[in-house]
């Protein structure tokens, strides 16, 4: 073979490979999971279980970043009761179907989920108004609470579920052109 003949080969398999990584990239799922560090034990009584420093890990569809702040999904574990206007999950512009997971490191039995929508620092009018909240179990999705015109800035639902191993909360967004904004995620059980 001539040098010439094996650096068009070479060129060749470096575009291909090339381009198999850009459609991977671009047909890539594009949701963010962050684990924290645990830096302590569940006490074993009623307490908020997605509480940061119980190590729990955080899933999301998507979330909004651009110059001026970065909405990432961990805010929704910290825990601040008076956060600022940029402590806060939300959702990118182009995702249509937004949702957040909340997994443990071990089971637990959940009592109920509370979440603090954009109503509770923001405008009342950014409070998401449909969304359902499931617990997640071993085998996958169990026991639900479908919302369909909430109106409460910081919205309380009874879920009950056995050794659940974490929970998820799909939003649709009150406008078509809307993005979803929570500032916390409470999951209280024992």
């Amino acid at each position: 073979m001539t040098w010439p003949r094996f650096r068009l080969f070479v060129l060749i398999g470096l575009a291909g490979a090339w381009l198999c990584g850009f459609v991977l990239f671009a047909f890539a799922d594009g949701h963010i999971e962050v684990s924290l560090p645990r830096k302590r034990t569940p006490t074993g009584q009623v307490e908020n279980l997605a509480a940061w420093d119980l190590g729990p890990t955080v899933r999301a569809s998507s979330y909004f970043a651009d110059w001026s702040g970065h909405h990432h999904p961990v805010f929704l574990l910290d825990g601040r009761a008076h956060p600022g206007v940029l402590e806060k999950w939300a959702s990118s512009v182009h995702d249509r179907h937004p949702w957040v997971e909340l997994l443990w490191r071990e089971p637990h039995d959940l009592e109920r989920v509370v979440l603090r929508h954009a109503g509770s620092v923001e405008s009342q009018a950014l409070t998401v108004h449909r969304f359902m909240a499931f617990c997640l179990t071993q085998t996958g999705l169990g026991p639900s609470v479908q919302v369909e015109d909430n109106q409460d800035a910081v919205a309380t639902h009874a879920l009950v579920c056995a050794q659940a191993r974490g929970v998820r909360v799909e939003f649709e967004p009150n406008d078509a052109n809307d993005i979803v904004r929570v500032y916390e995620l409470e999951t209280w059980g024992r």
